[in-house]
């Protein structure tokens, strides 16, 4: 076996498990604040093209598309005048645009949460000298090896 390639078939696998999480959140923002605002979600799909797999649910139908890019959450009124009690046309401006804003507001708490998860696994390096020539200019400064450096012209570093 190839170790290479099945790494390579391993790294597309996870960026469209990581892709679709990305997608799947972004949606699922409109979704809950359409959800809570009454307005009727007609649809809510992962991916695009033809339906491989679908399930309705009350007024929704959950769909997993062929193509794993993109996805879409189908309002009431969305795309028309309908101005019916659950249409995103009869809501407030600021419901609308709290519907409009949910997917991108997801996307920055997804990124937030993926940033602390990162750190906690990877952890930070500390600025540590481990090195210094000895005619440098940093070990005439007076910098050793196993220094750590706290602050550059009067400026902390973390």
């Amino acid at each position: 076996m190839n170790l290479s390639k099945a790494g390579g078939n391993l790294g597309i696998i996870v960026a469209l498990i990581l892709f679709s999480a990305i997608i799947i959140i972004h949606e699922l923002g409109h979704f809950l604040f359409a959800k809570k605002h009454g307005i009727g979600v007609t649809e809510f799909a992962l991916g695009m093209g033809p339906t491989l797999f679908s399930l309705k649910k009350g007024e929704t139908e959950y769909c997993l598309k062929a193509l794993p890019f993109g996805g879409l959450c189908a309002m009431v009124g969305e795309d028309s005048d309908d101005l019916s009690e659950n249409s995103f046309n009869s809501k407030s401006v600021w419901q609308r645009i709290s519907v409009v804003a949910a997917g991108p507001v997801f996307n920055f708490i997804l990124a937030f949460v993926f940033a602390l998860v990162l750190v906690g696994i990877v952890g930070y390096d500390t600025p540590v000298v481990y090195k210094t020539e000895v005619d440098g200019p940093a070990y005439e400064a007076g910098i050793m090896e196993g220094d750590i450096i706290k602050e550059v012209n009067g400026t902390n570093i973390y």
